[in-house]
């Protein structure tokens, strides 16, 4: 064993190397001109529609001329229009210091209101044209034609005005759906880029983001994915059920007629990931995902940053499954994305995001065969990443199993999975983690759900296994219910058609538990569609763990069934 564990870990240093940092295909790079000029010319055509459609929403919104009921709706008129005066400055040059201290005084008495998060406070601040008078302010890190050149605005009164305009989204849909609508997530997109340009030339992708400057993990980049997340986050709280276009934030229902809301939401929504696919957005966090060669527990900048990157990708992953017009069955064989988002994803290597947790999570053990073995505990920045990076691959697993499957199943990735996946379950067989083990074990049954090759992998390595380890959570995954929904749909992904899986299973528990699991299932869901007429199928969110359909193909449950039961 200990000789089969030495030749896997020479292995895993092979491929950690080799393959994930070295041979990795490089999207970027490998575009000639001709290639990059027609990104260039589609993201310019997409940016020039989407600001067509931004006029006509603005127009009709100002008809309607919105108002609010906030007792701090004069302070906030105010307020805005004092940013817009202090910005009034004849020539380029810096703000002076008194402008400055202004500035900030203005945006603090802003960010002190808006930290109650009062949705009545947002809507107002946004009505009184706060929303723009931000954007101004940012606008001025763009003014200048050199990259390189210093702001004039100073960088923390910038991460004061990102701040203001993260709390003016938080929790706040119809502020958030007018931000997309209105076409200002597109600006927030472009700046993002532009700080990322900054910091991450394009002759770095050569060496695949190694040279990266480390000042992008400051505040102002990470302020912006904040801001992004929590958009995205916002609008995802806003898609339909089904056919039920009620929860639809008002702000559309006012601008559109009901029949073509979801239709005016789905095509922006498209519109803007085609964008951002296409002005290279993704490349560049690539970059800055493979940066980062070791332990970020003592660099709290670039776990926050780690951590609103990874939820930008999951949020992007779960907008463009719901808006793509096909079936909410993630098992369905018919997969369209025009925005271009599986295909970069897959191209990139889930954009460095599994090479990144590997190297937080086992820093140091390329080098060093007797690091390789689970760490007892993280700090908790790096649990944080590990969870986020972990919902992002669960929901580009929703977007498409075939290409998650394909790409974490790859030779040198596949084992990086497993040390993954086999270290956090066992921080979590000591640390109560739930949020963190729940996403783990989903992850794992995306990974290997109808998968014959990646099943091996999740019961090969040291033991105790992936597998193994999984048999033997806690009691009460394998009695209370809401947790048994959790684990029993990865056990039976892991094992159903592989009679070695099953018999290491059975070495833990009883194959009777899953078939009964199915079975019950089975039965209650059968119940449910007669009782209802709504479709069963529904986006899976990886908190939501109650439909076995989206963990498991309904067309399989009789056979897995029979699988389990017989001996």
């Amino acid at each position: 064993e200990k000789k089969k564990g030495a030749w896997e870990h020479l292995s895993l240093k092979k491929y950690i190397v080799d393959i994930v940092v070295e041979n990795s295909v490089p999207a970027e790079p490998v575009k000639d001109g001709e290639e990059k000029q027609k990104t260039k010319k589609k993201a310019k055509k997409l940016k020039a529609r989407m600001n067509s459609r931004a006029k006509e929403y603005e127009s009709l919104m100002e008809a309607k001329n919105p108002t609010s009921d906030s007792p701090y709706k004069a302070k906030l008129q105010r307020l805005s229009k004092d940013l817009l005066k202090q910005l009034q400055v004849q020539d380029s040059s810096s703000l002076a210091n008194n402008k400055v201290s202004a500035l900030d005084r203005t945006l603090g008495e802003i960010s002190r209101i808006l930290e109650k998060e009062n949705m009545a406070d947002q809507i107002s601040f946004r009505v009184a044209g706060g929303l723009t008078a931000l954007e101004h302010i940012l606008q001025i890190v763009m003014s200048s034609t050199n990259l390189n050149a210093v702001s004039r605005i100073p960088v923390k009164s910038l991460c004061n005005t990102v701040h203001a305009y993260n709390l003016t989204c938080s929790n706040c849909i119809e502020n958030c759906t007018y931000i997309l609508f209105s076409n200002k997530i597109t600006f927030l997109m472009d700046l993002l880029m532009y700080q990322l340009m900054v910091y991450v030339p394009d002759e770095f992708n050569a060496i695949l983001g190694r040279s990266a400057n480390k000042q992008v993990f400051e505040g102002l980049t990470t302020g912006l994915l904040r801001i992004t997340a929590v958009v995205f986050e916002c609008l995802i709280s806003t898609l339909p059920d089904g056919n039920n276009q009620s929860a639809l934030p008002k702000i559309i229902q006012d601008v559109k007629n009901k029949p073509s809301q979801v239709e005016a939401f789905n095509s922006r929504i498209q519109d803007l990931i085609s964008y951002v696919v296409n002005i290279g957005l993704i490349d560049k966090l690539r970059c800055c995902f493979l940066s980062v060669q070791g332990p970020i527990d003592e660099n709290p900048k670039i776990a926050t940053f780690l951590q609103n990157a990874t939820a930008v990708l999951h949020g992007m992953c779960r907008l463009c499954f719901a808006v793509n017009g096909r079936s909410w069955n993630i098992f369905d064989n018919t997969r369209q994305d025009p925005t271009g988002l599986t295909a970069v994803l897959q191209a990139t290597d889930l954009v460095g995001v599994l090479h990144m947790l590997y190297c937080i999570l086992f820093h140091g053990t390329i080098s060093d065969s007797n690091t390789a073995s689970p760490k007892e505990s993280y700090a908790e920045n790096t649990i944080q990443v590990a969870i986020q990076s972990l919902r992002f691959f669960n929901s580009f697993a929703v977007l498409d199993l075939p290409a998650f499957q394909s790409v974490v199943g790859a030779e040198g990735l596949s084992l990086a999975f497993r040390h993954i996946i086999s270290s956090l379950l066992s921080y979590c067989s000591q640390h109560t983690c739930e949020g963190l083990l729940h996403e783990v074990i989903v992850c794992v049954g995306y990974f290997t759900v109808n998968h014959t090759d990646n099943q091996v992998i999740v019961q090969s390595g040291r033991h105790p296994t992936v597998l193994q380890k999984l048999c033997q959570l806690p009691f009460q995954y394998f009695s209370d219910p809401r947790l048994i929904k959790v684990l029993f749909p990865s056990l039976i992904a892991a094992c159903y058609n592989n009679l070695q899986n099953k018999i290491i299973l059975e070495q833990e528990m009883s194959c009777v538990l899953l078939a009964t699991f199915i079975q019950d299932f089975a039965q209650s869901s059968s119940q449910m569609d007669n009782q209802s007429s709504q479709p069963r199928e529904k986006f899976f969110s990886s908190h939501d763990y109650l439909e076995l359909s989206n963990r498991f193909p309904r067309q399989a449950w009789e056979e897995a069934w029979q699988f389990f039961l017989k001996k």
